[in-house]
This record gives C-alpha cells, structure tokens and sequence, in this order.
C-alpha cells in the first residue's frame, strides 16, 4: 500500500532495513551494537506506548523534497486496538489447557490476520497517513 500511495502522490519511495545481519533486539538501537543496521533511523522513530519503548515495523516517514520532517506513521493505525484484540483471542476460555489455549489462540490469530479486517485495518493507515499530510499542508508545522 505504500508503494501504491507514493506513486499516487508522485513522491520518491525508499525502504530501509530495520535490521542487519541479526534480527536486533534491543529497545534502543544503535550503530555501535548493529553496524550493518538502519538503526540511527530506526532510533529516531521508537514506539513509546504504555511505559515502554520498542523497535516497530513498518514505520513509513515522509519528508518535503529538501527533507524537511512531515510525519510519521507507525506499526498500525489507531482503529486497531491490537492489543486488546491479541489478549482476547489469546485469552485462556473455560476448561483448556495451557496447550490448547495456545493453539487455539493460534488459529484464531491467523483467521484474524486472513479475515476483511486486516484489509479494513490497512485502509485505516492510509487514511491517517492521507489525513496527517493533508492537515500539515493546511496547518503547517505540527509544533
């Protein structure tokens, strides 16, 4: 979808890696620890939420052409209450097991992630990306 809305928008898409050789695991990331990484961008645009500070995929930043900061869109949009929906459907149910609890909450994820709503959830992101760009542009800086 982002490839998609960059071509509507006529605008330059680049994507970078997250990660480098090793899947990084640190909250914070940082050159130092993986060289091979993006993480001097990542470590620009954490996840902060509840408390807690975490690497989050997909993170799609938008720029002017002179790379001035616009806006930045991360992981999945707010309509998405992901994770309330996960504990739910991983919630143990009345006589299960702790195996049965997980494979259960296991399929029903995986329905989840091939039903509509994901579709509905993907949509949702680009209206808030289209929404965020449209009021700078009639707002100007977000300060």
């Amino acid at each position: 979808m982002l490839a998609r809305f960059a071509e509507a928008g006529g605008m330059e898409l680049k994507i970078f890696r997250r990660d480098g050789q090793r899947f990084s695991r640190s909250q914070r990331p940082s050159l130092a620890e993986e060289p091979d990484s993006n993480a001097d961008i990542m470590a620009e645009f954490l996840n902060h939420k509840d408390g807690q500070t975490w690497q989050s995929i997909p993170v799609a930043v938008f720029y002017t052409k002179e790379l001035q900061y616009l806006y930045h869109y991360t992981e999945y949009p707010a309509i998405y209450h992901k994770d309330r929906v996960v504990a739910q459907i991983r919630a143990a149910r009345g006589g299960e097991s702790k195996e049965e609890t997980q494979k259960r909450g296991d399929r029903e994820f995986l329905e989840l992630q091939q039903s509509p709503f994901f579709s509905v959830w993907a949509c949702a992101g680009v209206d808030e990306i289209l929404s965020a760009l449209h009021r700078r542009l009639i707002l100007g800086s977000a300060a």
